[in-house]
């Protein structure tokens, strides 16, 4: 059983594309030739032309008229078939014998069919297949008398008709089985574009399920998919712990220093050395701070309850005015909109503080906040008149502790995490955050965050 398995030509992707293809050929070929037979009725009777009798009667006085030169009648009959350029066939009376010494070849049907009508008295035109047969005219040749018939092209498009029955049915029966196997490929090629969505959205548990029933090299793709999915998980969900660990084991050593420092202080030791170890300790808590709270943030928890938007933000605005008038720049506000969302208040102004602070301390000498509110979603922009950024730093700076080299430099005394918390923040309420240089300068940074049904 596993060899025939083995040997199971839809087990690769290269055996179904020529089973596809070799099926779609062969269905396309049988379904022709059938509508082609049911096109043409065989045996339709119809009362000839007179022209047509007219040429059938001048051919048979040019046999009358030679037959006493020939031994045989079948080598007449071809004699005159090749000089008249026609095609001619005589029917044994007695026996019922075909003769068809031109054209091609006649079924047996039809062979039976003329040998009916060889006795007929009236003449007649019987369809056979795309052509016709005109006759009978009896003809006497050395005591056996023959019926002659001319069979000609119908005159009515035979083959043009064939044509245009076998090209459509052709190109509609290859079109939708092509169709068909195209979906069977794409169908799961999209559903590996999902779940690798799913992933870059941070939904460590999007896997695919296309192994279970693909064998081909595409189930072989969604193992390997599958697997570095685990991979990822495994490695961001270290990293988390990792982070979470330092950050709680940094805490106690730091809170030492902090209270000898303040000993120090009271013992009247180097004072400029020890404000410098005070600074140095508090960049350290603020670090840690900082990274807890991004790992609060990537936990995926949010505490989410109807808020209004204009009451949880107001003090955050207010605060964001008196920190910019403090450092001698001026921070402009639109009026916070009177609406109402499901929200988590503490993650939602983390967000919004975290890109209120960062466009703070690079600008130089404003902050503009604007909002825009539809019935889908709540949009929050944020722009400063500072150095900015180019387009590719505007892709980085939401990892965390990216810096840009140039004109945002350490010396802001920030530690790179600020926007990596908003993101995570953001994304928690299924939002967006993306950041733009500024049309005259300095840096846009735009929050978007979806409404749904939750605007009153």
């Amino acid at each position: 059983m596993k060899f025939l398995a083995f040997l199971n030509p839809t087990r690769r992707l290269v055996g179904r594309l020529f089973l596809w293809f070799w099926v779609t050929l062969v269905l396309t070929a049988v379904t022709s030739a059938w509508l082609a037979r049911m096109f043409y009725q065989p045996f339709q009777i119809e009362k000839p032309l007179n022209s047509d009798i007219q040429q059938l009667v001048s051919m048979v006085n040019d046999l009358e008229r030679r037959k006493t030169e020939y031994d045989r009648f079948r080598t007449l009959l071809r004699d005159i078939s090749m000089e008249k350029r026609r095609s001619l066939i005589a029917v044994d009376v007695d026996t019922g014998k075909v003769f068809n010494d031109g054209g091609p070849p006649l079924r047996e049907d039809e062979e039976n069919l003329l040998a009916q009508f060889a006795r007929q008295s009236n003449y007649i035109s019987v369809q056979l297949g795309p052509m016709v047969a005109i006759g009978p005219v009896l003809v006497e040749f050395n005591g056996t008398s023959h019926a002659i018939f001319w069979r000609r092209p119908d005159g009515k498009g035979g083959p043009e008709r064939m044509l245009t029955w076998i090209i459509p049915t052709a190109v509609v029966i290859s079109a939708l089985f092509c169709w068909l196997f195209a979906k069977s490929i794409v169908r799961p090629i999209r559903h590996l574009q999902h779940t690798g969505r799913q992933l870059a959205e941070g939904d460590w548990q999007a896997r695919t399920d296309i192994k279970s029933f693909r064998r081909d090299e595409i189930g072989e793709l969604a193992a390997d998919f599958n697997l570095m999915a685990e991979q990822l998980s495994s490695m961001w969900l270290g990293q988390k712990r990792l982070l979470a660990d330092i950050s709680h084991e940094l805490r106690s050593p730091l809170a030492r220093m902090q209270m000898a420092i303040g000993l120090a202080h009271q013992q009247a030791f180097d004072t400029p050395t020890l404000d410098r170890i005070e600074r140095e300790a508090e960049r350290m808590e603020a670090l840690i701070n900082h990274l807890l709270q991004l790992t609060r943030a990537e936990a995926g928890k949010p505490l989410m309850k109807r808020i209004a938007l204009r009451e949880t933000m107001k003090e955050l605005f207010q605060d964001a005015a008196f920190e910019a008038s403090t450092n001698s720049k001026h921070f402009n506000s639109e009026e916070i909109p009177d609406i109402t969302l499901r929200a988590d208040t503490n993650q939602l102004n983390s967000a919004v503080e975290n890109v209120l602070r960062n466009a703070i301390r690079y600008a130089d000498t404003q902050v503009d906040a604007t909002f825009t509110v539809t019935d889908e979603q709540l949009t929050l922009e944020i722009s400063d008149d500072g150095p900015g950024l180019t387009p590719a730093e505007c892709q980085e700076i939401f990892k965390p502790f990216y810096r840009p080299s140039a004109s945002r430099e350490r010396k802001s005394g920030g530690v790179g995490l600020g926007l990596a918390i908003a993101q995570a923040a953001v994304a928690l309420h299924k939002g967006t955050i993306r950041a733009r240089p500024g049309d005259s300068g300095g840096l846009v940074v735009t929050i978007t965050v979806p409404l749904g049904n939750e605007r009153e």
